[in-house]
Order: structure tokens, then sequence, then C-alpha cells
């Protein structure tokens, strides 16, 4: 079983990897069979299944990759995280299962920056072949409208 500071690393270095820029990693944070998905607070609440991105594997997750590199058009910027602790929940199918509050800043490089949105991660985080990952991420942002495109996953 995964304890509760093993995946609070992981949380950790994943947030981490994405400040700075580190696109490439993104996928390793993943099981081979991890999810990822941003959807809003309201949806979430209202158990609708939408989702402003969503990935159910790790190739999934590299096409995002590729696609964010070499494929999409969009302005250059960086992300600033900032984690409140995490809370444990129940735990399941072999899961460690935690929810942690975020907010997310972002800076163009002309060196405005805003605060881009805020929200919470539900994590499952999972030891695969001796590895922490992150068997599900679900990214629950607390507004439904984003000033711009999610370019980079948060």
């Amino acid at each position: 079983m995964v304890k509760p500071e093993e995946a609070r690393a992981l949380l950790r270095d994943y947030t981490y990897a994405l400040d700075a820029g580190r696109l490439s990693e993104w996928p390793m944070f993943f099981s081979e069979k991890g999810l990822y998905r941003i959807t809003t607070r309201q949806n979430l609440e209202q158990g609708y299944p939408l989702s402003i991105m969503l990935c159910d594997n790790r190739n999934m997750l590299y096409d995002r990759v590729e696609a964010t590199e070499k494929a999409n058009i969009y302005e250059p910027h960086y992300y600033r995280h900032i984690l409140s602790d995490s809370q444990p929940m129940e735990s399941k199918d072999g899961a460690l299962c935690a929810r942690t509050s975020f907010i997310c800043v972002r800076t163009m490089l002309d060196g405005s920056t805003i605060l881009f949105t805020s929200g919470e991660y539900l994590d499952e985080v999972v030891r695969e072949q001796g590895v922490v990952r992150f068997r599900s991420k679900t990214v629950v942002l607390d507004q439904s409208r984003i000033d711009t495109l999610i370019a980079i996953p948060l």
C-alpha cells in the first residue's frame, strides 16, 4: 500500500515538473492505464461526465505532450502551483486516495501574472512495478470559465 508521504512526494514532484516546463516527464507520473481528467466543480457535483481535457492511458498523455510541443499554437507561459496539505480519503482497490486544494498562477513572457485557476486534485495513487504513480488524477476547477485554453496540463 502507498503511504501518504509517498503520495504527497509524487504530487510535489508532479507540480514541480509542470512548473519547470518539463512537460515530457508528465506521462511518467501516471500508471500505464492512468486517467487524467480536468473538469469543473459544477460538472462533478451534478455527476456530469463532461471534461475539459481527458486522457485515459499513458499513450494518450504522450500524444497530448506531442501535440502541445509540436502542433498547438499558444502564447508561451509558465505555471506556478501552490498546494494545500493533502487530505487522505477512503482508499479503494489498493489505491491511496487523497484530495489537495491548489491555485495555479500563470505568468506570460512579458511578465504579466494572473491567478489562472483554483480547485482541487482528486488523486488515486498506486505502486506499479515498485514505482508510485497516479492511477487517476481528476483536476476539479472551481470556475467553469477559463481565461484562455489550457495548453499545458494542470
